[in-house]
């Protein structure tokens, strides 16, 4: 089921977008760091994208399991998600539940902080604020059952 369609991002880039973030969530230093380097990265072949939000649990995991794992489970159903529209995302999820935090799903090493470790977003909402974070994105890193993440649909 679709999460989210993105049409066409009003933004021209990802310096752009992160400055407009800023105002509206709070940014993580790691994402922050991250993105200090990816700032000329343009939106504009990004049109018609579908967002789908998938369950650990639905992906057949009954334990805490790898990200690895998780990720075969993929298939040719979902795909990763390019970490520059991790920031519209947060944008755009403006009504998220308190307590709520989702992971979106991006390559191994696509985001890697300037002390060589590799992260994956995660949005969330706490303290009345709207955040954008990181979680540690290795092959072994665990998550759980009740965890969700954010896939493309290939």
């Amino acid at each position: 089921m679709i999460w989210r369609k993105i049409e066409k991002i009003p933004f021209e880039n990802v310096d752009k977008c992160l400055k407009h973030l800023r105002s509206k969530a709070v940014c993580s230093e790691w994402i922050e760091n991250i993105f200090k380097n990816k700032k000329k990265i343009s939106y504009k072949n990004y049109k018609n994208i579908e967002i789908h939000r998938i369950n650990v649990k639905k992906l057949g995991f009954k334990k805490p399991t790898t990200l690895k794992k998780i990720y075969s489970k993929f298939g040719s159903k979902y795909q990763t998600i390019p970490p520059e529209l991790s920031l519209y995302l947060r944008l755009i999820y403006k009504n998220q539940p308190t307590g709520e935090w989702l992971r979106i799903a991006v390559n191994f090493k696509s985001m890697v902080d300037t002390d060589g470790v590799p992260h994956l977003p995660k949005l969330g909402r706490a303290l009345g604020k709207n955040f954008i974070e990181t979680y540690w994105s290795y092959p072994g890193a665990i998550f759980h059952p009740h965890n969700d993440f954010l896939v493309m649909k290939k």
